[in-house]
């Protein structure tokens, strides 16, 4: 009697875990963010580094904090899609200077490799020349 209903639906992985899989051909925009439509529930999503996918229709934060004036650090806690900390970097900063930084950063939020955080530099020189 009930073998048959079209009105049953199940809820896809990522509706629970939040974790999309890119399925099928990716496209990459002008911005080099990847583009691709999830295999569990069919959405277009994103990545901008290939890794993490989130929905395309939804906010981009890198997109949003790469439109600032200055360069910065952000501390990402991929598994919350969430922006723990920015910490901007000083103007004029040699490379050495940017991985001291990025050494305080990790020590100070007690970063892994491998690990839920992500420390990611967004570089006002490379936003300038990009458009979101």
């Amino acid at each position: 009697m009930f073998t048959k209903r079209s009105d049953a639906y199940s809820l896809t992985p990522c509706w629970f875990s939040r974790v999309h899989e890119p399925d099928g051909r990716r496209e990459r925009e002008d911005d080099g963010t990847l583009i691709c439509t999830c295999r569990y529930c069919r959405k277009r999503i994103r990545s901008r580094e290939g890794k993490t996918w989130n929905l395309a229709d939804g906010l981009d934060l890198d997109a949003l904090a790469a439109s600032c004036i200055s360069s910065h650090f952000s501390v990402i806690d991929v598994e919350e899609g969430m922006v723990l900390a920015r910490y901007k970097v000083p103007p004029d900063s040699d490379e050495l200077a940017i991985e001291e930084m990025r050494g305080m950063i990790a020590a100070k939020h007690g970063f892994e490799e491998g690990g839920d955080l992500e420390i990611r530099l967004i570089r006002h020189e490379e936003v300038l020349q990009k458009r979101h």
